[in-house]
């Protein structure tokens, strides 16, 4: 009879993944919770229950309970909501105050905090959250959890996400420094607060390592590979990709992300002999032991610089020259008679939605060749062309669901444009993240989750998702943010 720790790493191997339309139509939950919660805040200010009850249980049930019949479980989130509408019938509109002068050429770009980014962020976090634990009952599909080589699922796209919104955020340090050159500090002094960045992570990392193999807890080999996991590839991003930078000051980084993309594509599909290695060769030696780890960072590398692509024009409070694919401070005005702008100029300085709409096209477009003339399919294991390009498109084009349905709302009197849960989990991203990987790590040391009935399941991933979301909401009312 095989051991516990056994039948718990048979049960995440060997996996093909589900369908991407799947995957799309079961993350849309949280676009529907986003339109619910802004409802209900506008014509009966919603409170903390209602806040939790859309934006975590509803997800929870989405990757559960409700995870082939999602259409049910949508109906079930928006006829309440509609009833309760309905009821209070006291929604006010306000006018929105338009500056009376249109002419912006001497303003200065400000950084301001943006609504949407928050809730996509958050609700990223959330379904991260929730997905890490859930992958260990039954109750979870298959399908959704990650692949073991080739294919597509849910957890795959949860990966790629975080680090795509990581560089997003990470923008908003390079806008700064270009706003104010004199400040920028050397090349060797980035370095190192990068190092030291990382660092935080990399002891995370460390220890998950020392406990995965000490407290006999399952392990997934041909994820990252022996010794290695996804806080020392987090942890080993800021470093490089400041290395990066110099090159980036004259190359666009969406260019840098599609070059690194393609050769290090084109290293895996010449001949059969890397593949081969990668997925064949035995595991002596600490390069033969981590290759996942080590060859797939590259593929990460990539997806951050795709985020910090759009970092740069959905941070800014007004669009700046060129900022669709670089970082830009310089404010752009409407013509006012002494100055003329470069066609190109006019193309390439874009608002947030003009952004989004531009790169998610590109990013379905480049998905979809990848996919028709790769000879591989996705690979969250390798990170490689097509999984880049998908994360960075599905992200692109959430984004674009999350802009629209703020703007939609943008002109409605709130208490909050944000719900509260998630921009607490988002103020304490990476905090979030580790605590979701202790509760985690206590629950599967102190029960048999792949023996757990379904209600079972569900009442203990329910008291891990209040966990979190009352740990992080204390933080966030206390003013307190923990960086790591």
């Amino acid at each position: 009879m095989s051991s516990l720790k056994q039948r718990k790493e048979d049960f995440v191997t060997g996996l093909n993944g589900g369908s991407i339309a799947e995957i799309n139509l079961v993350t849309s939950i949280a676009l529907t919770a986003y339109i619910c919660w802004n409802l209900l805040s506008v014509c009966s200010n919603a409170n903390i229950f209602a806040d939790f009850a859309l934006n975590w249980i509803c997800l929870l049930l989405s990757i559960t309970t409700y995870s082939s019949d999602i259409a049910l479980l949508q109906i079930l989130i928006i006829i309440p909501c509609l009833i309760t509408v309905f009821l209070s019938r006291n929604n006010k509109r306000h006018p929105k105050n338009e500056p009376r002068g249109k002419d912006k050429r001497l303003d200065t770009l400000r950084l301001t905090r943006k609504p949407f980014i928050s809730a996509y962020r958050g609700h990223m976090l959330v379904l991260t959250s929730l997905a890490i634990l859930a992958v260990d009952f039954q109750i979870f599909p298959r399908r959704f959890a990650k692949v073991e080589t080739w294919g597509t699922s849910l957890m795959d796209l949860g990966v790629g996400s975080f680090v795509f919104s990581n560089g997003l955020v990470s923008a908003r340090v390079l806008l700064k420094q270009k706003s104010d050159p004199s400040v920028r500090p050397s090349v060797l002094k980035r370095v190192l607060s990068a190092l030291k960045s990382g660092a935080a992570l990399l002891i995370l990392g460390l220890l998950r390592l020392y406990f995965v193999k000490n407290l006999e807890y399952q392990e997934h080999v041909t994820e990252y590979g022996v010794h290695w996991n996804f806080f020392m590839t987090l942890a080993l991003l800021p470093p490089f990709l400041v290395l990066v930078d110099p090159i980036a000051d004259r190359v666009p980084r969406c260019i840098i992300a599609m070059i690194i993309s393609v050769v290090y594509e084109f290293i895996l599909t010449k001949g059969e002999g890397v593949l081969e290695y990668l997925i064949l060769a035995p595991r002596n030696g600490f390069l033969n032991a981590n290759r996942e780890g080590i060859f797939s960072f590259w593929g990460y590398c990539s997806i951050f610089l795709w985020g910090q692509t759009a970092g740069f024009y959905l941070l800014g409070d007004k669009p700046t020259r060129n900022n669709l694919y670089k970082p830009s401070v310089d404010v752009l005005c409407r013509p006012a008679g002494d100055m003329e702008r470069r066609v190109w100029d006019k193309i390439t300085t874009v608002s947030p939605l003009g952004g989004l709409f531009f790169w998610a096209f590109v990013g379905i477009a480049i998905t979809q060749v990848t996919m028709a003339f790769d000879p591989y399919y996705v690979s969250r294991r390798f990170a490689n062309l097509p999984y880049v390009s998908w994360v960075m498109a599905y992200n692109t084009g959430f984004l674009l669901c999350y802009c629209l349905i703020h703007k939609l709302f943008s002109g409605y009197k709130r208490e909050q444009e944000v719900p509260e849960t998630l921009d607490a989990v988002n103020s304490n991203g990476l905090f979030t993240f580790l605590l979701s990987n202790l509760l985690t790590g206590f629950t599967n040391m102190s029960t048999s989750t792949i023996d757990a009935s379904s209600k079972k399941a569900l009442a203990v991933m329910m008291v891990y998702a209040i966990a979190i979301a009352v740990i992080s909401t204390f933080l966030y009312k206390k003013k307190i943010y923990i960086k790591l």
